[in-house]
């Protein structure tokens, strides 16, 4: 009689066990999966390594020269459950240009984190001037030619040599604004010349 109630015993407890580290192993290492990555966010920087931003100034007539020496796109495919203990940005991406450590004095600088596709916060820095707030306007007109969406960046801070960034949706960077108001274009300001982006690496990770 005491053998059948212990091995009752025993196999009640092993039974609970089993669900409790099945149970376990559900909140802890059972994930989701992350929506895959859509192009279409590229299309506000559409460059490529080795291309070359020129924006001229008529009042000074001059050039300044922006070289996009990397692009980094990373994408999260997988998300740990939130029981997991794993800290991440779950379906976080980021995008860097000219990011890597030995372009450290790179003069044009980009940084953008998505979640679930929607960029949540972009960072430009031209030379010593951040621009991370704007606001968005359609069918914009500038310097002869209408764009059918752009962002303008403001300088919030009183530092910096530029005020403003102007940025068109499958055109990225089309010009900046001076403190001393005065206006820097593409040099070929034409939607004729808009180079097609081609392939771009994406590197896709697990949280």
């Amino acid at each position: 009689m005491n053998f059948a109630v212990n091995q009752k015993i025993y196999e009640t407890t092993k039974k609970l066990l089993l669900f409790m580290v099945v149970g376990l192993w559900i909140l802890t290492g059972c994930g989701k999966n992350c929506p895959d990555f859509e192009k279409e966010n590229l299309s506000w920087i559409p460059y490529q390594e080795n291309d070359v931003i020129e924006l001229y100034s008529k009042s000074s007539d001059s050039t300044i020269i922006f070289p996009i020496k990397s692009v980094y796109i990373e994408h999260t495919t997988r998300a740990p459950s939130e029981f997991s203990g794993k800290k991440c940005g779950g379906c976080g991406d980021y995008i860097y240009l000219n990011q890597k450590w030995q372009e450290e004095d790179s003069s044009f600088k980009v940084s953008i984190y998505l979640h679930g596709n929607k960029i949540t916060y972009q960072s430009y820095q031209i030379y010593d001037t951040n621009f991370s707030t704007y606001s968005e306007t359609k069918d914009f007109l500038f310097e002869n030619e209408v764009y059918d969406i752009v962002r303008v960046f403001d300088n919030t801070n009183s530092k910096g040599t530029f005020k403003k960034l102007i940025i068109a949706k499958d055109f990225g960077v089309i010009g900046l604004i001076d403190v001393n108001d005065n206006t820097w274009s593409l040099k070929t300001n034409s939607k004729s010349e808009r180079n097609e982006r081609g392939n771009i690496e994406i590197k896709n990770v697990s949280c």
